[in-house]
């Protein structure tokens, strides 16, 4: 009960902090930094829905960087969901320990196996995706939003911590079941341009707002951080304005 009083109070902040006009300015924002700073591999440009699914399936709570040798080895070698099941369960797992991901590899077996029962098909039913093994809320939505123009709001643990530092409020590196984060996540994701924020998400939360030592000095959102505000107590801007 308590957590339940908990994630009601802090939605509250959440609400209190994301006025309007911070709406439009972090997406404006966002959006100037993300298409200067866009992140250029080679999924983003993939168009076939099954590599695009791949992609946005290994790169589940892993770096793009260790993703991207072993997605393009998948685009020379499987490049449909027969030929990933042809090379059987050694080069699947081949392919997945590389990123020490061996679960996954058989995960990747059964969602082959699934797609080509559908003649190589994949439904953009949300909840078919979820039912889908190994694949989660972030998957569902990257490769919605990302591959094939359908909004959805991208939550994972590095948004989380951005959300968090943004709004001052207490970080959750597991955001399933945060109230605040999902209904903050939504407000801001555009209804149109949808797919150039998230992937602006992604970069800033990848290459600013990191773990350890954020990257506040060239951050376009540091004027409306509580986080970066806290540190500059000569700044005459307060978090809730």
């Amino acid at each position: 009960m308590a957590d339940k009083r908990d994630n009601a109070a802090l939605t509250r902040q959440a609400h209190d902090w994301i006025t309007e006009e911070r709406i439009r300015r972090t997406r404006r924002r966002l959006l100037r930094w993300g298409r200067r700073n866009f992140q250029a591999f080679p999924w983003r440009s993939e168009r076939d829905p099954w590599l695009s699914f791949v992609a946005e399936f290994l790169l589940q709570r892993t770096r793009a960087s260790q993703v991207e040798p072993v997605f393009r080895l998948i685009q020379e070698r499987y490049s449909t969901p027969g030929s990933l099941l042809k090379g059987g369960n050694h080069a699947i797992n081949d392919l997945t320990s590389q990123l020490g991901l061996h679960r996954r590899g058989e995960f990747l077996v059964k969602i082959a196996k699934e797609i080509e029962q559908h003649d190589g098909r994949i439904s953009e039913d949300p909840n078919y995706l979820l039912s889908l093994p190994g694949v989660g809320m972030y998957t569902t939505a990257a490769w919605l939003s990302f591959h094939r123009g359908i909004r959805a709001v991208i939550i994972d643990a590095n948004v989380a911590r951005w959300l968090s530092r943004m709004t001052g409020l207490p970080y959750n590196r597991d955001p399933r079941g945060i109230r605040w984060i999902q209904e903050l996540a939504d407000r801001l994701t555009p209804k149109r341009v949808f797919r150039d924020y998230n992937y602006a998400v992604l970069d800033i939360t990848m290459t600013v707002c990191v773990p350890m030592t954020p990257r506040c000095e060239v951050c376009p959102l540091r004027s409306d951080c509580c986080q970066y505000i806290a540190g500059h107590p000569l700044k005459k801007r307060i978090c809730n304005d």
